[in-house]
């Protein structure tokens, strides 16, 4: 009798437990698993039309389609080049300003400050700095370029410019956003 009582209270208190996630089981469901599957399955219809609803086959020619698409292939490297680069410089300053925040007491303001000036700046002062930093304008050409005239170097143009150029202000602003997230 006592044993098929705990039996029935523990089979309460995990159907307690299912209740309580119910809300979040149907959201997860409606907003995140339904919508993944139905892009999933649009992906295979060639021809979709989203107004009317049709399409007029089905097959792998989307995926054929994008894995000879030029541009598809350069936002795969631009993607793996960016993650190569910020993923493990963006730890190592994580951990150096972890270290200072820890180890250097006389420092541990300016540790702190670097740490949370991403986390608290808003995204568009973040782009107007980098902007003022890379961007050649008819006034100026950016105070990175002002620093690197300075030691002797030529101009660079890092919004227009070449390819490293972009990447090196994409892998610079990346750091510098996810930094605080790192800790």
């Amino acid at each position: 009798m006592a044993i098929d009582m705990i039996d029935r209270r523990k089979r309460l208190n995990s159907l307690k437990g299912w209740l309580y996630l119910l809300p979040a089981i149907l959201f997860l469901g409606v907003f995140m698993v339904y919508p993944l599957i139905d892009v999933f399955v649009y992906s295979f219809e060639e021809g979709y039309n989203s107004a009317s609803q049709t399409y007029f086959g089905a097959g792998l020619y989307n995926y054929s389609y994008v894995l000879h698409d030029p541009y598809f292939l350069q936002a795969v490297r631009n993607t793996f080049i960016l993650v190569i680069i910020t993923v493990p410089l963006s730890t190592g300053i994580a951990l150096l300003i972890s270290l200072g925040l820890s180890s250097i007491k006389e420092l541990r303001n300016l540790f702190q400050t670097i740490f949370f000036l991403p986390y608290v700046t808003n995204t568009l002062a973040v782009g107007l700095v980098f902007m003022i930093l890379f961007k050649k304008t008819a006034y100026s050409d950016g105070l990175i370029n002002l620093l690197i005239t300075g030691f002797g170097g030529s101009a660079v143009d890092f919004i227009d410019g070449p390819y490293w150029a972009k990447m090196f202000v994409l892998c610079f602003y990346t750091i510098w956003v996810v930094l605080p997230f790192k800790i």
